[in-house]
This record gives structure tokens, sequence and C-alpha cells, in this order.
């Protein structure tokens, strides 16, 4: 069950306010390297695994920081952040947690560096997942912080991988689909009510909350 919402938790903050407005950024980046809809699959597919490299990462230091220092006592702090975090999404609420000034030229440098490997497709759409999830991490703070908050309670190092692997790839979903798409997935992106994903997410997150908790 706790896989489950973190798997819809991935979802829907790809499909976040903050991450939004830099999915279009990634997308274009697809749609330029790609020759037809099933190399666009293949790309964003392997951006998924870059996302996922970066995320499982955070999963292990997590759950190797809470194995260390016992948060398995901190279960119930836990299960609150997540409802707080829940709740202040439905009452779209901007929270920042993360908040680096400098993600924009970052990001700039990180593009033009990987757009020079045009021929190594797949390995730089690799590393342009890798990079991208260090930088929408900065994005996802509500949802990911109550994430990792669980995960370090737990201390199971193993669970900690699977988890954010997991979340990862619900996370690349969005992604994966809009790039397969072409056009039509840059038309569905404009359509999209950053507010009934901010509500949808914070229900989820107060599931996950209360199944913490119990």
């Amino acid at each position: 069950m706790d896989l489950l919402l973190i798997f819809l938790s991935g979802i829907f903050t790809a499909l976040g306010p903050c991450v939004l407005s830099i999915l279009p950024i990634s997308l274009a980046y697809t749609f330029s390297i790609s020759n037809n809809k099933k190399d666009g699959f293949f790309v964003s597919l392997f951006f998924v695994l870059g996302l996922a490299v970066i995320f499982s990462i955070l999963g292990v230091l997590f759950s190797l920081f809470g194995s260390v220092f016992n948060l398995y006592k901190l279960k119930f702090v836990a299960g609150i952040v997540a409802i707080i975090f829940g709740v202040l999404m439905i009452l779209n609420y901007n929270i920042k947690i993360f908040n680096f000034t400098a993600k924009g030229k970052i990001w700039n440098k990180t593009l033009y560096l990987i757009n020079k490997n045009k021929k190594f497709k797949y390995l730089s759409s690799f590393l342009f997942g890798f990079c991208y999830g260090v930088l929408a991490n900065t994005c996802a703070d509500p949802v990911l912080v109550s994430i990792l908050s669980y995960i370090s309670t737990k201390g199971d190092v193993l669970f900690g991988f699977f988890a954010l692997f997991v979340y990862a790839i619900g996370f690349g979903i969005p992604i994966i689909i809009l790039s397969s798409l072409g056009v039509e997935g840059k038309e569905i992106l404009s359509k999209i009510n950053p507010k009934i994903i901010n509500l949808i997410s914070g229900i989820i997150l107060i599931l996950l909350g209360i199944w913490i908790l119990i």
C-alpha cells in the first residue's frame, strides 16, 4: 500500500505547478533528438532511468541516516508531516523548502553540455535525466520531504532504494507518455490545471500520512 501511494505521488509530482514550469524544456529536448514517436519513447525511457538513479540514491542515503540514528521512533512525526503537507497542497499553498536561485543558470548550462552529445542520444538522455532529477528535487518539496521522512523512519536500505525507484517511475510516466505523443503531448501539457493536480497530490499525501500512522 505504501509503495502504491508513493508511485501515485510520483505521477502527480511530475504534473505539479513547479515541475510543470521546467517540464516543457525536457520535452523540447526529447522532441529535438527523436526521429519519431517510437524513438521518443526510448529517449524518454532513458531519461527516466537517469531520474530513477538519482532518486534511488536519495532513498538509500535517507534510509542509512534513519538506521544510524534510530529514527524509527519518529514514525508518528513522519505521518503528521505528510498530512500537514497534504492539507497545505489542497489549500494551494506554495511550499518551498529548498530554493536555489542559481537553478536557472545550472539548468541552461546542463542543457548546453548535453545537447553537444546528440550522437549518443540515449546516453545523453540518461545523463539529462540524472541532472533533471537533481534540479527537479528543488520543486518536489512537500511530496519528496514526506516520503523521505517516512523512509528514514523505516531504516531499511532496500526499502528506501525501491521506494524512491518506484517514486521515480511514477514521476517519469507522464514524461514518457507526453514525449511519445509528440506534438499532441505539448497540447495536453498546456491543458493541465495545476490546482487539480495539487488537490489530488494533497489527498494522496494525506492518505500516505494516515497509512504511516496506522
